[in-house]
C-alpha cells in the first residue's frame, strides 16, 4: 500500500515556505495559521516543534516567529547538494545586473513550479515574483519545464481536464513546438483580452490562504483560454513583453530549473524580444554547463 505523507510534516513545510517569502518579517501564530489555512492550535504545536529544531525562533516579548538559524545550515547544504540552482542563481544575478531587470530562478516541485530566488535590478514599477511563490504545473504555467519531453507535455496538457477545447489544445501544442524551436518561452501581455485576469499581487500579498488559492485557480482557468505564449513574432511587430523563460538542464537532460526575465513596462519590437530571449537562453545554458550537465 502507498504511504501517505505526514500531515504534520506537510504543515511544517507550509509554514516554512510562508515565512521564507519574507524572511526578515516576524509573524504571530494567528497570522501564520491564517496564511497556511490551518487551525491556530495546530499551527502553535507545529511551530513549537520547529523551534525545538532551530528551524524557527520565537521573538520575545512580542511572541512572534521568524526563520531560525538552522535554516542557514540547511540552505548551505541544499545549495551544495543542488548545483543546478546555485549555478542558475549566479547567472540570474549577472543577467539582472546586465539588463537592469528583474530575473527569477524557478524549479518544479512536485506538481507545482516554485520561485527559488529573485534578483531585482529593474525599475521600481512592475510585477515582481517573490521567493516561495508557487503556481500549479497546468497550462499555461510551467511550459518551460515540459516542452522538451513529449510525455511530460501530454501530461501537462491533460491537467487542464475538460477546460480546453480541441482547437485550444492544438494552440498549446503549437506553442510548445515554438518553445522547443527557439529554446525559450515568450509570454506577452494581451491588452485585447476580453476578461482581465486577477491581480498577481493578490497571490503574493494576501494573508488569507484560501482566498489566494481561489484567486490562483481563477487566474489559471482564465489564462488557459488566452494567447499567453507567442508562437512567432515578426521582427518589426510592436509588443508588450510579460516574461521570457529558458530551461536549465541537469545531467540527465531534465529541465531542473529555469531563468525568468520579467518584461519592462514599455513596448518592444519583436527583434528586441528575441534578442533578449537569446540572452536568457545563453545564460541558462551556461548555468547548466557550470553545474556539470556537459552541454
Amino acid at each position: 500500500m502507498p504511504v501517505n505523507p505526514s500531515p504534520a510534516v506537510l504543515r511544517a513545510g507550509q509554514l516554512l515556505w510562508h515565512m521564507a517569502r519574507r524572511p526578515s518579517e516576524a509573524y504571530s501564530v494567528s497570522e501564520l495559521a491564517r496564511m497556511a489555512g490551518i487551525p491556530r492550535a495546530t499551527c502553535d504545536s507545529v511551530l513549537q516543534a520547529l523551534a525545538e529544531q532551530g528551524l524557527v525562533v520565537r521573538r520575545e516579548p512580542e511572541l512572534r516567529y521568524q526563520l531560525g538559524e538552522f535554516c542557514v545550515a540547511l540552505g548551505d547544504a541544499a545549495r551544495e547538494a543542488n548545483p543546478i540552482l546555485s549555478a542558475a542563481s549566479v547567472e540570474a544575478e549577472e543577467l539582472a545586473r546586465k539588463l537592469n531587470a528583474c530575473v527569477a530562478v524557478s524549479a518544479p516541485v512536485a506538481d507545482e513550479t516554485r520561485v527559488m530566488a529573485v534578483f531585482d535590478w529593474g525599475p521600481p514599477l512592475g510585477i515582481r515574483p517573490r521567493r516561495g511563490q508557487s503556481m500549479p504545473l497546468v497550462p499555461p504555467f510551467g511550459a518551460v519545464f515540459v516542452a522538451w519531453d513529449d510525455a511530460e507535455a501530454r501530461t501537462w496538457l491533460g491537467r487542464a481536464g475538460e477546460n480546453l477545447e480541441d482547437h485550444q489544445r492544438d494552440q498549446w501544442r503549437r506553442a510548445l513546438a515554438g518553445i522547443r524551436r527557439r529554446g525559450y518561452v515568450i509570454s506577452l501581455v494581451n491588452d485585447r483580452a476580453e476578461n482581465p485576469v486577477p491581480d498577481f499581487e493578490i497571490l503574493l500579498t494576501t494573508p488569507d490562504a484560501e482566498y489566494a488559492l481561489r484567486q490562483r485557480d481563477e487566474l489559471v482557468g482564465l489564462m488557459q483560454h488566452t494567447e499567453y505564449f507567442a508562437e512567432e513574432i515578426d521582427d518589426d511587430a510592436a509588443v508588450r513583453l510579460s516574461q521570457i523563460s529558458a530551461p536549465v538542464f541537469d545531467s540527465t537532460g531534465r529541465a531542473a530549473a529555469s531563468l525568468m526575465l520579467m518584461g519592462p513596462q514599455h513596448g518592444l519590437t519583436g527583434r528586441e524580444v528575441n534578442a533578449l530571449g537569446r540572452q536568457v537562453a545563453d545564460a541558462a545554458r551556461r548555468a547548466g554547463k557550470s553545474a556539470g550537465n556537459g552541454a
